[in-house]
């Protein structure tokens, strides 16, 4: 794929599905891990300032991986998939025609809420966060089968 090549589609995720999941967790998971040293620093000996330097830090670590998370997430969330002549973009690599060994559509819990769903295009390789709305499974299998003839 040539750097000047326009897709012939730009697929947008919605960004609630992706980013919403994501930021739960990470607060549910920070909050227990948090509640887990405040538990360990009540069982030690230390003096009132040493808590309270111990119980700062950990807080500001995890404000700071819960705000890195969050950022990561956001950032994947806005990248669209784009599908090329030769493959389609997903998180900066190309996925050839050739390497998909399917096109099924999956519809988990999560996607129910939001009114989504996720293609396991195979080898780890996933389109998810798409709306229900857009019925990308045709137009994916057209390429497909258009890059295989032309390989032949």
């Amino acid at each position: 794929m040539e750097q000047t090549e326009q897709p012939l589609y730009v697929l947008q995720q919605i960004k609630k599905r992706a980013l919403i999941p994501k930021i739960i967790s990470l607060v549910v998971l920070s909050v227990i891990f948090y509640l887990g040293v405040l538990l360990n620093v009540s069982l030690l000996k230390l003096s009132g300032t040493e808590e309270t330097v111990i119980r700062l830090v950990a807080l500001i670590l995890l404000l700071s991986v819960v705000a890195v998370g969050i950022y990561i997430s956001f950032h994947q969330a806005n990248q669209p998939y784009k599908f090329y002549k030769s493959g389609v973009l997903i998180r900066g690599k190309i996925v050839s025609y050739g390497q998909i060994v399917n096109t099924e559509s999956k519809i988990e819990m999560l996607d129910k809420i939001f009114k989504t769903y996720s293609i396991n295009l195979g080898n780890g390789k996933f389109i998810r966060n798409v709306s229900q709305e857009v019925q990308i499974k045709n137009y994916l299998d057209k390429l497909i089968n258009y890059a295989k003839q032309q390989t032949n």
